[in-house]
Parts: C-alpha cells; structure tokens; sequence
C-alpha cells in the first residue's frame, strides 16, 4: 500500500529534477535575454500597428504561425492580425483556437482559448485546453511581405 502512494510521488521527483537538468543544459537564464512577442517581428513588414481591438470575433475563420506568445488569426481574406499573448503552454501545438470575450470585439484582456486537439471536448488530457491572456494585437498584412521583394527586384 505505501509503495503504491510513493510511486507517484518518486516519478514526479523524477519528472522535477530531469526538467531542472534541461534548463541549465540549454542555457538556463540566459534564455530570459530573448526576444519575445510582437517585438520578435520588428523588422517584419508585415507587421502593422497596434490597435485596440479586432472586432467582429466570430467570423475568425483561421489560424497561422502559431509560437509560445503569438499567431496570426485570419478575420477575412483581407483582414489578419498578430494577437501577443502571455505565455502560452499550448499555442505552439494548436490545432483549434477561440476567442473569448464579453462582447463582439476582442481586445487585451480577453482570452484566446486553444487546444492540441481538434475536438477538445472529447479528450480528457490536462493539457489539451488552455487559456491565454491577450496583452496585444496588431494589424498584420501578408502580401507586404511580397510587395516589399518586387519592390526589391526593381
């Protein structure tokens, strides 16, 4: 009976000490020097201004580029937007993203709700869903990208 209540408790002591051993093996506090979020994408033409709020939430129709703090939500063939986030554990390996806000419009405070399942509802990992506080959103053009290399051939 006590060896079945220290075996969990030896695996997660485990589970501790080899998670210790990673982060000094890649750096340890030397990662905290890294860019992070929007700022990542300074030099990025793609990137737009920051803006208040994306409204209209429900016609999100898709995702890209997703990282540990940012993605790309489409709102229309036209219409994308790089959404900072604090970070979050998930959004890296999302499949599924939603947006969670009191009223029509998105903006910092709400919550980008994101899973590494296509259909959260039927998985029963503690991982699969996730909660991400937005801190900011920008305007984001894709085809800048493109115009800014004809501009470059000419």
């Amino acid at each position: 009976m006590l060896r079945d209540k220290s075996l969990p408790m030896v695996y997660a002591g485990m589970v501790f000490l080899l998670s210790a051993c990673a982060t000094v093996a890649n750096g340890g506090e030397g990662d905290a020097q890294q860019v992070s979020g929007a700022a990542k994408f300074a030099d990025d033409p793609r990137l737009g201004e920051r803006v208040d709020r994306m409204c209209f939430t429900s016609t999100i129709d898709g995702f890209s580029q997703p990282d540990e703090d940012t993605v790309v939500l489409r709102a229309s063939a036209s219409r994308h937007y790089l959404v900072e986030t604090a970070s979050c554990f998930n959004l890296d390996r999302a499949l599924s993203i939603g947006i969670d806000s009191r009223t029509s419009c998105a903006g910092r405070g709400d919550r980008l709700i994101v899973s590494d399942s296509i259909f959260p509802a039927r998985t029963r990992t503690a991982t699969s869903v996730d909660s991400c506080l937005i801190n900011a959103i920008y305007e984001w053009d894709d085809d800048a990208d493109e115009e800014t290399e004809e501009a470059a051939e000419e």
